[in-house]
């Protein structure tokens, strides 16, 4: 009730809790009140949607066929019309993007949109996009987020709720009196091991060498102090950046800063190397170091200063000896027992445990299998880590319908388990290493709980970063609720606007000038461009987006130009690979003005990465110089879009030109090909070229036409029918 009267809402609940089923309920309500309207419910994953998709079939009084699921496996043609036939629309936000973007379907009619794991609406997220394109075509509509956490930071929670255009914020804690009669206990335990003598040794050559850098770095005068507990990994990345614009901003060499840099880096992995024996083990670790060490010919200085070292010479064989002795973590020992007593007190009980790490996921699984009674099996993401393969979707069902079948009562999880999938309740969540993250936190613990009382497991090393990661996932669930009650009930901090636009974006801008103009402008993109925010942006400022499978250059906006953009991102791995120059001499031979766009900060060209100032000096020297391509800076994708847009209108707007399709032949209709041969003859353009095929109905017959009869096309002088019969008819010399 207090949905419906608050207008756009978050709901933020435990998982279990009936966001759900509120979700269903609001749909219900706006169906029965706008008869011609539509429900769109978005979930981040095929399996969430398949899940959402059974709950509606199950609770909503209407035909299987009026719930309909999206996906990007079904054809184009066919989603439009099973948009347009649906009553409630479930699917991936990426496939409803696509389809708004092409102008597939209109969210006009849709009276309601669910957002669901709405925390995710940040950044260049899908969810960001479809809010703000749902508000401006529907200004009527409603909108509803879902989420277990929409984070601990103030401005993270500001942001998810602006981006969502959130009015109102609904709260339900497990400790509330309305929740406590629907609601199943959580009994949370945690478990404290010792580290092993040989680990207490293997960590303090790892710390001495960390020391070591740490002193490096205090006598350059980079830090006050060398005390290891200030330096953490989002504090050597700070400091990483910082020494990386130092390098840039010198116009000398400063042999301290590379030194610098070289022990930041150097502390890095070692702090890393630290992190997997606490937290994993030695077979994590000896891992890790190995792979290190086989990156032939792909060593960095602070690579081979770390594994060189005395200190971590004499670890890494501490290491290697424990792990072929097969010593594993004493977590592990902890687990096997949790695990034992739960199946023998209730053998029909299932188990969930996560890990970080894919090395220990593996190792882990195998270990639980040599123990009667325990049927484990590693479940991680679709994506590779080196020689490992990941899991397909169908792999992924697969493990889980055997989990709600009994045939396993384990499953080894990565992060991936943790949101997104239909993965059953189930009766012991562990917790293998405490995630200083309270979404993760959170999401991990409503894994349990749900259709019964459940147990979660914390499983921590003593005196190591396993403590402060769990305090601090405590701490900022804390915050986050501080946080929302404060939110609910100040108004004042609930707004549309979004609070990132920067002041310059508010300024009246050359852009402002080029929407005034009704006419229709046309601009080409390369079809690998699709899912850039570029795209999006140009349709928002009224341009007509064709995407095509380009052969040179990502946008053109008329017929001489191309542009080619890149972020910075980009353009230095393109140097480093070699892509550039073939790129850049490809719009030169193929445009007469192209043009390469570089989006995002200009420092970060210096910072970034570790290539030479010089070598990016140079060759933006020699774009300018060798290639004679211009070359933009923009700050980001809207002012990419906004310069896109301002040339293409200044190119197309008064001209009565069609653009030119010099975009290569691939992608390209038979009737496209047949233009961009035409276009390729003297003083022909795309209207000409229209205008030859339509009188004489083929290129041949137009490449076998006389003087006079090409005269007979409308504007199709004497001089220039002459100039075209002189090069189809020139002997080839």
């Amino acid at each position: 009730e207090s949905v419906l009267k608050g207008g756009n809402s978050l709901v933020v609940a435990p998982t279990a809790l009936g966001k759900t089923i509120v979700a269903v309920l609001v749909a219900a309500d706006r169906l029965e009140k706008e008869k011609e309207g539509k429900i769109l419910f978005l979930a981040p994953t095929k399996p969430l949607c398949e899940q959402h998709q059974k709950t509606m079939q199950k609770l909503m009084e209407l035909s299987d066929e009026k719930i309909t699921l999206l996906t990007g496996s079904i054809a184009s043609k066919k989603r439009a019309g099973q948009w347009e036939n649906a009553s409630i629309v479930i699917a991936t936000p990426q496939t409803i993007e696509n389809d708004a973007r092409k102008k597939r379907i209109s969210l006009e009619n849709v009276s309601l949109v669910i957002f669901d794991e709405a925390h995710r609406a940040m950044g260049d997220y899908a969810y960001v996009y479809l809010a703000k394109k749902y508000m401006k075509q529907n200004s009527k509509g409603m909108i509803l987020g879902l989420t277990a956490s929409p984070g601990g930071e103030e401005k993270h929670i500001k942001d998810v709720c602006s981006n969502l255009f959130v009015k109102n914020i609904e709260i339900k804690a497990l400790q509330d009196d309305d929740v406590k009669p629907y609601s199943h206990e959580i009994k949370f335990e945690w478990r404290m091991v010792e580290l092993p003598e040989e680990f207490i040794e293997i960590k303090g050559h790892i710390e001495a060498f960390m020391k070591r850098q740490a002193e490096t770095l205090q006598k350059f005068g980079i830090i006050k102090t060398a005390s290891l507990k200030w330096l953490g990994k989002a504090r050597l990345i700070q400091m990483q950046n910082s020494l990386r614009k130092r390098i840039a901003a010198s116009r000398q060499k400063n042999p301290s800063i590379f030194a610098a840099v070289t022990a930041v880096a150097a502390l890095m992995k070692a702090s890393h190397a630290h992190t997997l024996l606490e937290t994993q083990g030695v077979n994590a670790l000896h891992s890790y170091l190995e792979r290190e060490k086989a990156k032939k010919g792909k060593v960095t200085r602070a690579t081979s200063m770390f594994l060189a070292s005395m200190e971590m010479v004499q670890a890494s064989e501490i290491a290697a000896g424990l792990n072929e002795k097969g010593v594993i973590h004493p977590k592990f020992q902890a687990l096997k027992q949790e695990l034992e007593k739960q199946f023998e007190l209730r053998p029909e009980s299932s188990a969930i445990v996560f890990n970080h790490y894919r090395d220990s996921i593996k190792r882990v699984t195998e270990e639980l299998n040599k123990i009667p009674g325990i049927r484990a099996e590693r479940f991680v993401g679709q994506a590779a880590r080196g020689l490992e393969k990941g899991m397909t979707q169908k792999e992924q069902a697969e493990k889980i319908q055997e989990l709600k079948e009994g045939k396993v009562n384990t499953l080894v999880c990565s992060s991936v388990g943790e949101e997104g999938l239909d993965i059953p309740s189930v009766d012991l969540v562990v917790f293998y290493e405490p995630v200083p993250s309270e979404i993760r936190f959170i999401q991990r613990r409503g894994r349990t709980g749900r259709l019964s009382a459940g147990r979660a497991l914390i499983l921590m090393a003593k005196n190591t970063r396993d403590e402060a990661y769990y305090w601090s996932s405590l701490r900022k669930e804390k915050k986050m609720h501080s946080i929302l009650n404060r939110m609910k009930g100040n108004s004042k901090d609930m707004t549309t606007e979004n609070p990132n636009t920067s002041a310059r974006e508010k300024q009246t801008t050359l852009h402002s000038f080029s929407n005034s103009d009704n006419g229709k402008i046309v601009v080409y993109a390369d079809s690998r461009e699709q899912d850039s925010p570029v795209i999006g942006l140009l349709r928002e400022l009224e341009c007509e987006v064709a995407l095509k499978q380009l052969e040179v250059g990502d946008y053109i906006p008329s017929k001489d130009i191309a542009i080619e953009r890149k972020t910075v991102s980009d353009f230095l791995n393109s140097i480093v690979d070699g892509r550039l120059s073939q790129q850049l001499m490809g719009l030169a031979e193929t445009y007469e003005r192209p043009l390469v766009i570089v989006e995002g900060n200009r420092e970060e060209l210096f910072t970034s990465r570790n290539i030479h100032r010089n070598a990016i000096i140079g060759m933006l020297t020699s774009i300018a110089l060798n290639y004679r391509v211009p070359l933009l800076f923009t700050d980001g994708a809207r002012e990419t879009a906004h310069y896109i847009h301002v040339i293409a209108k200044r190119e197309q707007m008064g001209k009565g030109a069609d653009l030119r399709l010099r975009i290569g032949r691939k992608g390209l209709s038979e009737q496209e090909q047949q233009r961009f041969i035409v276009e390729s003859l003297p003083l022909v353009g795309p209207m000409t070229a229209k205008k030859l095929l339509q009188h004489f109905g083929s290129v041949k017959a137009i490449f076998n036409a006389g003087e006079k009869e090409m005269q007979e096309v409308e504007k199709m002088g004497k001089e220039k029918a002459r100039k075209i019969k002189k090069v189809l008819e020139a002997e080839w010399e």
